[in-house]
């Protein structure tokens, strides 16, 4: 039978304890009621040693500044297990927190730090620690406490916080738990970084100074005292505590969303309060706008095939097929290495097939357009890390306006019959997808593009003939306002757009047409061979599938998570040609004359064929002057309308323009360059003089 005086432990006494204690403390087995100063009496003890996490250092040191020694490892927050590792590693690379902590703390106690008779420890491999334990000792004896409460006010001060403390004085359990201490001490570094504990108190460290903190940073790494390694379950914990607060913030502006919408503020109380039934019901479709998370049409017209960035591991996964009596698929990989190159080779093959009909069934044969096929390609096979490479942009760079340079628009531009198309399709038979592609019309609705811009699925939008007047669009959601959103502030997994418009009425103005990548097909199929194009077309499309893809997504996983280049700054497709051609060299093909070895300019090269045949035939409306300035009277080559004269202006590079209201003036040494005056329209003195 248990001794009663065990069943009794954690029993309230009468006259002893109060009726509601938070804070149970049991001192050598039994419960007493014991103040802060008698559980860390400093006149009994010298020297403290402690594991737990501490919510503030003013209160940890103002209990124990009596202790004539202190070593302080400091854990995480009760109820925090789930991202400690993070948030440890967090704390150990982020120089600048560690230098506040100990530039806030009072002087005395930095002297003491300095001095090494305090210390305070963190964990060197961002190993979480959870431990909670208390050793005292001095001359007179020592003491040990166990338990659940962390050295915080809100545990040790009884304030509505159940916690348990058991306190040992003089026992066996002191030894014990001494062992434990050194043993997790041993895995632990100063978390003051060595460089500010030896600076003088009278220079405090500034830590607006990038390169103050650097030099920190990398003499703590130098002396081993940061020591990071991950495994990949840490790396993944990593990205999912960064997954879960992206999440808690979508969460929280939906809350903040919906409140402002349902609640007003009332004039007598100044309390927010619901509004009445009546107006509840006049806001239904606002209300289950800001519920939604995406605007149900936009769901519904959403056919692409459902691909989610696992950051972890640099892979794509997709919904498992579908199974009855489950409320939701659960997630399989997408990426995959393929090892039989019988299965790559045939579908590299598909490929060289596709490109050829470009030459086979068109009236020009023009190596460039098969060259912007296979450019639009292999921009489609990366397009599931164009926001990866935009991302690793900024932080490589440290600024975010160079997010913009890697476009995730990419506009196939052609006439009628040119075979854009087509590209379209067979592309989305590459990615896998079991719908080739949307109509504009399918995804024109308000903020319906928006929608899919921020959903998680990273397939890309594959839409077919955009109208050219979305480009001029003064909305919101369409045009240089989407475009511009979207290219500069949109970080995270996101997905790109590739569309094919009208290339006889296209044109973007300067802020649209530097944030996308445009390609230009000028060619188109022939009539007569329309019925045999189609077949060859659709024999190939039959046999093509994603296993490529997979492949191509794995081995771009591989370059990211070994830190190699997976992009360049002049070229963002650069890891792609070059995973690409590792694709002909073991297939044991040749790489095609087509194939594109860097990136094309095909809207300034447009805007330079037309302006300088704009020139070639009215070069009488061009008036050169001295002060290298040309006045264009654009009136009498763009009558017309007014657009007329915007879509010639929009092909113009901005830095060539002086002005633009009711004259067009131009910097005549630019506008020379940008029509390349002198190599085609500069004549010698010689035929000058013979004219």
């Amino acid at each position: 039978m248990r001794d009663q005086s065990q069943l009794d432990l954690f029993n309230e006494e009468k006259g002893e304890i109060e009726k509601t204690s938070y804070l149970k403390v049991v001192l050598n087995g039994e419960v007493k009621k014991m103040s802060l100063g008698e559980l860390f009496d400093a006149e009994v003890y010298t020297e403290l040693k402690a594991i737990s996490f501490v919510a503030s250092h003013h209160f940890f040191f103002k209990t124990t500044k009596r202790f004539q020694s202190i070593q302080l490892i400091l854990g995480i927050e009760d109820g925090n297990v789930a991202g400690n590792f993070t948030e440890g590693l967090q704390n150990l690379l982020d120089v600048e927190n560690r230098i506040n902590y100990f530039q806030s703390l009072p002087k005395d106690v930095q002297q003491e730090i300095q001095n090494n008779q305090f210390q305070i420890r963190y964990s060197k491999k961002g190993t979480p620690i959870h431990s909670k334990i208390y050793l005292l000792s001095g001359t007179k004896g020592n003491r040990v406490m166990i338990g659940s409460a962390n050295f915080t006010e809100t545990a040790l001060g009884n304030q509505k916080q159940y916690e348990e403390l058991l306190v040992f004085d003089n026992h066996e359990l002191f030894d014990i738990y001494q062992n434990r201490f050194q043993d997790i001490y041993q895995e632990t570094v100063d978390f003051i970084p060595e460089k500010v504990k030896s600076k003088i108190l009278l220079e405090p460290v500034n830590i607006a100074d990038p390169e103050v903190l650097m030099d920190i940073l990398l003499d703590e790494v130098e002396k081993q005292r940061i020591m990071v390694e991950l495994t990949e379950t840490q790396v993944e914990e990593i990205h999912q505590a960064a997954d879960k607060i992206d999440r808690q913030k979508e969460e929280v502006t939906q809350f903040n969303q919906v409140i402002e919408t349902i609640t007003r503020v009332s004039r007598k109380s100044g309390k927010r309060e619901l509004l009445p039934i009546k107006t509840l019901r006049t806001k239904t479709v606002t209300i289950k706008s800001k519920l939604s998370k995406m605007n149900k049409k936009s769901a519904e017209a959403d056919h692409r095939q459902q691909l989610i960035y696992h950051t972890a591991s640099e892979s794509l996964y997709t919904p498992a097929p579908y199974t009855e009596g489950e409320e939701k698929n659960p997630l399989i990989q997408f990426t995959q290495k393929i090892n039989n190159l019988e299965s790559l080779k045939k579908q590299l093959e598909l490929i060289n097939k596709f490109i050829d009909s470009y030459h086979l069934f068109t009236v020009q044969n023009d190596p460039k357009v098969q060259s912007r096929i296979a450019e639009a390609i292999l921009y489609a096979f990366v397009s599931a890390h164009i926001w990866k490479m935009r991302d690793h942009y900024v932080n490589e760079e440290g600024r975010e306006n160079v997010r913009r340079h890697v476009p995730p628009f990419l506009i196939i531009a052609g006439r009628s019959m040119s075979g854009k198309t087509s590209a379209l399709e067979f592309i989305s038979m590459l990615l896998g997808n079991t719908n080739p592609y949307m109509s504009y019309e399918q995804v024109s609705a308000r903020n319906m593009l928006n929608d899919f811009f921020h959903s998680s699925n990273v397939s890309p939008l594959l839409i077919d003939e955009i109208d050219a007047k979305f480009f001029r669009s003064t909305a919101a959601d369409k045009g240089e306002r989407l475009i511009k959103d979207i290219t500069s502030n949109l970080s995270g997994p996101h997905p790109v757009l590739i569309e094919t418009t009208n290339a006889t009425g296209f044109d973007a103005n300067a802020q649209s047409s530097s944030r996308i990548y445009y390609l230009q097909i000028n060619n188109t199929f022939q009539n007569q061979k329309l019925m045999e194009s189609s077949t060859y077309l659709s024999n190939l499309m039959n046999e093509t599938n994603s296993t490529l893809y997979k492949d191509f997504t794995y081995r771009m996983g591989e370059k990211i998570r070994h830190g190699e280049a997976f992009y360049s700054t002049e070229d963002f497709l650069s890891g792609a040609r070059e995973i690409f051609k590792d694709y002909y060299k073991e297939c044991g093909l040749p790489l095609p004359v087509w194939f594109p070895k860097e990136k094309f300019n095909d809207y300034q090269e447009r805007g330079q064929r037309l302006w300088r045949e704009l020139y070639k035939s009215h070069s009488d409306s061009f008036d050169f002057r001295k002060e290298n300035t040309v006045l264009v009277h654009i009136d009498n080559f763009a009558s017309q309308t007014r657009r007329d004269r915007d879509t010639l202006v929009n092909y113009l590079p901005p830095e060539c323009i002086n002005e633009d209201s009711s004259v067009l003036l131009l910097n005549q040494q630019l506008f020379k360059g940008y029509i390349e005056y002198d190599k085609y329209f500069k004549t010698s003195l010689f035929k000058r003089i013979f004219k």
